[in-house]
């Protein structure tokens, strides 16, 4: 039989070597890594319903009202309002910039536009706000958000972060005579903001819930949304 004496004597330094190496990625990036791998991995993950529609649309009233509804079950709202416009400084300029401009005009038929533009610093900000959506899920919370798609990236990107995420995606509708009505009456955003990127804010989304949010108040609406998770779930 062979000498395995040698062998035996070698493990413990085997050993150690090993310990000092794990050591060290604990306090560099790749230990960084592979910890918030591991604390997010075997987390469980909330629930994400995406309210996508245009401005006025009425999606912040069903968000408060459906927080209310699911009581004592805690459902955080957040989105294009706490997580993208407030972050940035109050005013919209006129002129373009990196961060955001808006500029108003009147389309073919001479109705009003104020259209948005996203800078380079306001796009990081809107990919920010989706890997935040995507954050608090992924440390258990159930998340509620308001959501204008102003671009289809936008929706690429937070489709693709929220990929092992369990999410539905919301369909809020408003015919635009209304929403142009609640544009002048709130004076929360210009009259225009709604027709600007009412054509296209539902992009190809593939829906898993249509709200007629002209038809039913914030409240029946949400029973609409409890009644319509319960199902899925």
């Amino acid at each position: 039989m062979g000498d395995y004496s040698s062998l035996a004597l070698k493990r413990p330094r085997f050993s150690n070597h090993i310990n000092k190496i794990l050591i060290s990625l604990l306090f560099c990036g790749a230990g960084v890594a592979v910890l918030s791998y591991f604390t997010t991995t075997f987390k469980h993950s909330g629930t994400v319903i995406i309210l996508n529609g245009p401005s006025a649309a009425g999606k912040s009233s069903l968000q408060k009202e459906f927080q209310k509804i699911m009581m004592p079950h805690l459902w955080i709202k957040v989105g294009i309002d706490n997580l993208f416009d407030q972050t940035m400084p109050d005013d919209v300029m006129q002129e373009k910039n990196p961060i955001r401009w808006g500029k108003t005009t009147k389309d073919i038929n001479n109705n009003p536009l104020f259209t948005l533009f996203i800078g380079s610093d306001g796009e990081k900000v809107a990919y920010g706000m989706n890997s935040a959506i995507a954050g608090y899920a992924q440390a258990g919370n159930n998340v509620i958000v308001d959501y204008i798609a102003y671009k289809k990236e936008w929706i690429d990107d937070l489709q693709k972060k929220l990929n092992n995420i369990k999410s539905y995606w919301v369909k809020v509708n408003v015919p635009l005579s209304i929403l142009e009505e609640r544009e002048r009456a709130r004076k929360t955003s210009p009259v225009g903001h709604a027709r600007s990127h009412y054509d296209y804010v539902h992009w190809d989304i593939k829906y898993n819930l249509d709200l007629n949010a002209h038809t039913s108040d914030a409240q029946n609406l949400a029973q609409q949304l409890k009644d319509f998770y319960e199902k899925a779930t």
